[in-house]
């Protein structure tokens, strides 16, 4: 466990807490049994209550995996006293960890983000998570751009698999986000009744900034979106022209091929074969025969 002080209070920073740590904060800060309980495993979907004179909370935030190329929930738990507030995650989340490392050791950190209570040093944590958030995105944007790019320059076939690998980003993001719209309202009213109304502004900025960064994901997911139907329309046509092209072909050499089977028929009455002139005859028959059905195709516009 660490733990910074501030002028707001405290911050304890626990992952993946052990049965002692927890006896800690039942000791310490009096925490009710169900947030203990509730600490000792995951939670699968975003929550916040009020128990007395704390705040429970948890929120899952999307971090991108480098090595498996995938993105993965990551949950927070925040139990938020008068004088202080704790953190607890059970997987690795780098700008959680960033943010407590330049509070530690940057004054002005400190005096900035704590200078009043401990809800207000709340707002600007989960704010720090969701600029983090907002970075991936920008580089979700920039794999748009990208595809963007190939699927206007005639390579709809080759950025079908970049597509769904940046469609399955997106469909991550928003299992993690989606559900905190709702608990991150919850926390304006039950902040309110805990610190008073001097947080009304943070808590509504909270909300502004979860708002802000679903309006972007839900941007990017209709852009994707769009240029999948658009790939797709472009592959439909190239695979409609070369079946077009398939089908001319096949129905221009049938009949050819019937008709030089005829016309080599070594049979009695075969009025060409035996004629000094007859591969002549033969090969400019086919080309007439060729010449016609063309000219019928190109007449009906076929092609």
């Amino acid at each position: 466990m660490d733990s910074l002080k501030t002028k707001a209070g405290v911050w304890y920073k626990l992952h993946r807490p052990t049965k002692q740590e927890i006896a800690w904060l039942r000791d310490e800060f009096k925490l009710h049994e169900l947030i203990l309980a509730e600490l000792q495993r995951p939670t699968t979907r975003p929550k916040v209550q009020r128990f007395d004179d704390h705040l429970y909370l948890v929120l899952h935030f999307p971090i991108f995996n480098e090595k498996e190329q995938k993105t993965y929930p990551r949950e927070i738990d925040f139990i938020i006293g008068k004088k202080e507030i704790i953190t607890v995650s059970y997987e690795p989340i780098p700008p959680l960890d960033e943010f407590f490392k330049t509070c530690a050791v940057d004054k002005s950190c400190q005096d900035l983000y704590t200078s009043k209570t401990t809800l207000h040093f709340l707002y600007y944590i989960i704010k720090e998570l969701y600029e983090f958030s907002l970075r991936q995105l920008d580089h979700i944007q920039a794999r748009i751009g990208i595809i963007e790019e190939e699927v206007f320059s005639g390579k709809e076939r080759d950025v079908v698999a970049e597509i769904s690998i940046v469609g399955r980003d997106i469909i991550d993001f928003r299992r993690s986000l989606k559900p905190q719209g709702v608990t991150i309202d919850s926390l304006a009213a039950e902040g309110e009744a805990l610190f008073g109304k001097n947080i009304i502004p943070f808590l509504e900025g909270l909300q502004g900034e979860y708002q802000k960064l679903w309006g972007l994901l839900e941007t990017q997911k209709e852009t994707l979106d769009a240029l999948y139907e658009t790939n797709t329309t472009l592959l439909n046509i190239k695979q409609n022209d070369t079946t077009r092209i398939l089908t001319i072909i096949a129905t221009t050499t049938f009949p050819l091929s019937l008709l030089a089977a005829l016309l080599a028929t070594n049979a009695i009455s075969n009025p060409i074969l035996g004629n000094a002139y007859d591969f002549w005859i033969i090969g400019g028959l086919l080309v007439l025969g060729a010449a016609i059905i063309l000219g019928a195709f190109k007449k009906n516009k076929w092609f």
